[in-house]
Formats: C-alpha cells, structure tokens, sequence
C-alpha cells in the first residue's frame, strides 16, 4: 500500500518593522503642561503640546545662548568668539585699523588671535602715559566687546522666530519662559537693566524757576513734562549761575557764543532749554510720557546732543545703558579726548523726577523686569493675579524689589518688614503707597490722593489667573473716597512712603 507522504508547511507572516519616528520623537519631548482647569478641551490639549514642543526650541536655544556667553567670559575669550564667528571678516576690519603709531595683537599675529598678546596690550594701554592712546585703545575695545553682547541677542531674537507660529496658536506661556530663559543671558554680558534711583528733591533754586519752566514748557507744547525739565535743571546746575539749563552750545542758542556758560541770562537759557529738550522728546518719537524707554533716549540725547538720538534708533532701535556708553566712547576717540558726556546722565535726572512720571502713568509691560524676570508672582498658577501687578507697578515706580511674595493681604506687612527706612503701616493713605484689603485677599498701589479721593492701580480684577495677553488688560485706574474703599474690600492698611 502506497503512502503518499505530506510535507507539512507553516506559513510565516513576517512583519517589516518601520521605526515610528514620531512616535520615537514625542516619546524623547519632555511633557510641560499648565493645567488650570480639571476637564481640558481638545484645543487646549493641543495648545499644552504646543507650548511643549516650544519649550523644546526655546531650552536649546537658551543653553546654545549660555555656552556663546561662558566662551566669551571664559579665560580665552577673545580667541575663541573671534574663531567661532567670522574670523576672517574681524581681522580684515582690523587689520586696516591703527591705534595710535602701534599696530593692534591681531596685525602682528594673523594667523592666530593671541589673548596673552591682547591682555598684555589692554593692561600696558591701560597704564600708558599717552591718554589719546589709551581711549583710542579702550574704544577699540569696548567696540569688540559691544559686537560680541549684539551677538548673543541676535541668537535670542532668531530663537524667539522659531516660536512666533507657536505664539499665535496661543502658546503665549512659551512667551514668558522665552524671555525668562534669554533676559539672565543677556544681562550677564551687557549688565544693561534699568533701576530707578531713589528720589531726591529738587533745590529752592529750581523750584524758583518753576514758573518761567511752566512757561516755556507750554509754548514748546510739552506742557507734561515740567517735572522733567526742572530735574534736568537740577542735574545741570542745581538751579544756580546764568545758564541754569547749561545750554549754551546748543543750536538753538541764536544770541551767545557757543561755548560752555557762554548765555549770562537765566531766562533765555531756560527758554533754549526747554527748546533743545522739546526737539529731543520730537525726536524720540514720544508719544506718552510714561514712556519711559522713549524718554531716556531723549534725556540722553540732551546730555550728549551731536546726533546721539538718531545714531541710537539706527543701530539698537532704542536707549540702553550700553549704547549710550558706547556713544561716548565713540566720540571720545572722534575728539581725542579724556571724557564725553555722561553715560549715566538718565539715571542722575531720574532722581530728581517724581515716582508716578518716572514709573509712567500707566504700566509699560514692555518692561521685563518688572513684568516677567524678577517678578516672582510671573509663574504658573499666580500670573496675572492681582500681587503681580501691584509687584510689577511698585519695580516700575520705584525701581526695585518691594520684598512682598505672599498673599495679596499680606504685601503690606512684608513691604515695611523688608524696608522699614522707606515705608511705614498707616490707615490712611499717601501717593505711590500699597494697599492691602483686611476683608479680602487683594494688593493694589496707589497713584494719587486729592483731599478725600485717592486714584488707585489694581489688577486681576476678573479674579482668574490669566495669560500675559489677558493680563496686560485685566487691570484698572479708578478713584474712590476712603470710606468706599474700606467698605468695598472691608478695609484697608497702606504701606506710606515716608
């Protein structure tokens, strides 16, 4: 009997694994998410991995920016920014360049910038004899090291780019932890952040000039701005001598000599004054007084004149402490001399302002200091809330940190505890003072008080945490009487200034 043998056979389904590459990505992303509400929406889902894969850009931007910086403060700085960004094109630029009779490091040694060469020369300039030679040097310098900080900007503008589609698709939480992560950055090289000075009055001589002030400031049509002309007076001259306002070498003086004290008439001086300073605030572009970034450029602009303002817009597009640095280190090379200006004349001025001109009448939340960086309530879950605009408008009023983290209740107790020489606890209240409500857990800040009126500035008034886009409007300007105040947020305790 035949047998027919069956071979038996398997069949193998054999599956070609296809790495899933965003699967492998998402899984590598590091999930930072926001939750402000228990039961999320699909588009508030999808607005969290937004503002992750932001975040992701925004980490490797940063550390890219912090690596640029530690090269540039490390022992070989100079050699290693020069190699790692356009070599070639710095030594071209100065190697056509003479300081003084002498040739610059980079010319004697082409191939290869030296910082023992570079550091030998800065220090035998710095100790040298011959002044024109050492400013002209030191500008030289100060010119690379302006170079290499505008570097590292541009690094945070184009990291900012990569995360603008983000921003429109509401990831506006990417925004605050953008600059949070870039502003210690730039800091640590350009040492550029405002600080209001303290407040000192200004002299019986100024206040003599107020009226004649007043006058021109109104027939100039910057009527607004008297307190600031009375503090350039102040910074100038204190009031005193012939040339109050210390423009005698300004081009709309018509009737003197354009040399230092040369107008012997106070009237006319103040007149040309507040003239120059009109054209300055024209120039800057002014358009609110609170402006504050607007109106450094213009105070600068009168200290150094010869076409700061414009030379400022044409290259940053704004003041900072670090051009108008620049600025006068420029014209002293041009000049040849030992001194230009006053680099810090924006500060000297301010002191002698009003808190409520110098913080602006309304808040400038272009200001990231006070709204975003060294406020400590600009984090998730208090952003926005009503302590972190009333921190924001005490930094921007008073330029510095008013010692409050707590409860809105509680500001006042912690504003006089971290600055008893400066504020005192009172029932009633004085302008540029905190509030605190005892009924409720709420901080505001007063702007002014007119007999039994006082206007205050509070914030979060839609009781939520917000965005920076909605918290940039959720604040208010309103006036009450004392006792609608008290009843209102049933009562209330006032941090003065003394």
């Amino acid at each position: 009997m035949d047998k027919t043998r069956s071979i038996k056979t398997r069949d193998v389904v054999k599956i070609i694994k296809v790495k899933d590459h965003a699967k492998l990505h998402n899984h590598f992303i590091r999930q930072k998410r926001v939750h402000t509400k228990e039961d999320e929406s699909v588009s508030e889902e999808a607005i969290h991995n937004i503002q992750s894969s932001g975040m992701c850009v925004l980490e490797k931007s940063a550390f890219k920016a912090k690596e640029e910086i530690k090269i540039l403060k490390s022992k070989r700085s100079l050699n290693k920014a020069i190699e790692a960004h356009s070599v070639e094109n710095w030594k071209k630029e100065r190697h056509t360049e003479k300081i003084g009779e002498h040739r610059s490091p980079l010319q004697e040694n082409k191939k290869k910038p030296n910082f023992l060469q570079m550091k030998k020369y800065v220090i035998d300039k710095k100790k040298s004899n011959d002044k024109t030679e050492k400013f002209k040097f030191q500008s030289f310098y100060n010119t690379y090291k302006l170079k290499n900080t505008n570097r590292i900007v541009e690094i945070i503008k184009k990291s900012v780019l990569k995360v603008d589609h983000l921003l429109s698709l509401g990831g506006s939480l990417v925004l605050i932890i953008c600059m949070s992560l870039f502003i210690g950055c730039v800091s640590a090289l350009a040492n550029d952040s405002y600080s209001m000075p303290a407040y000192v009055n200004v002299s019986d001589e100024v206040l003599a000039y107020k009226d004649t002030i007043e006058k021109y400031c109104k027939q100039y049509e910057i009527a607004d701005y008297v307190s600031v002309v009375m503090a350039i007076m102040m910074q100038e001259s204190g009031g005193k001598g012939n040339d109050p306002m210390q423009c005698s070498e300004s081009g709309f003086n018509k009737k003197y000599a354009h040399s230092p004290n040369s107008i012997t008439d106070p009237d006319y001086s103040i007149e040309v004054g507040v003239q120059t300073f009109a054209d300055c605030i024209k120039q800057s572009k002014i358009e609110d007084p609170g402006d504050t970034n607007k109106l450094s450029l213009a105070l600068q602009g009168y200290n150094y004149g010869n076409g700061y303002i414009n030379w400022a817009l044409s290259n940053f597009g704004e003041y900072t402490k670090a051009n108008a640095k620049a600025f006068s280190d420029m014209m002293k090379s041009k000049l040849g001399t030992n001194g230009y200006g006053d680099p810090e004349y924006v500060d000297h001025v301010m002191r002698y302002v009003g808190i409520t001109f110098r913080g602006g009448t309304n808040p400038n939340f272009n200001n990231l200091e006070a709204w975003v960086t060294k406020n400590p309530y600009a984090q998730a879950g208090l952003y926005g809330q009503c302590t972190w605009f009333a921190w924001g408008r005490f930094y921007e009023l008073y330029g510095y940190d008013p010692g409050f983290s707590g409860d809105g209740s509680s500001c006042v107790k912690e504003l006089v505890s971290a600055h008893p020489d400066k504020f005192e606890r009172s029932s009633s209240p004085k302008a540029g003072a905190v509030f605190s409500a005892i009924g409720h857990n709420h901080v505001g800040i007063v702007i002014a008080v007119k007999d039994n009126t006082l206007t205050v500035q509070e914030g979060n008034l839609d009781g939520i945490t917000n965005t920076f886009q909605d918290a940039k409007k959720d604040w208010q300007t309103k006036s009450y009487t004392l006792d609608q105040l008290r009843s209102i947020y049933g009562g209330v305790v006032f941090a003065n200034p003394k």
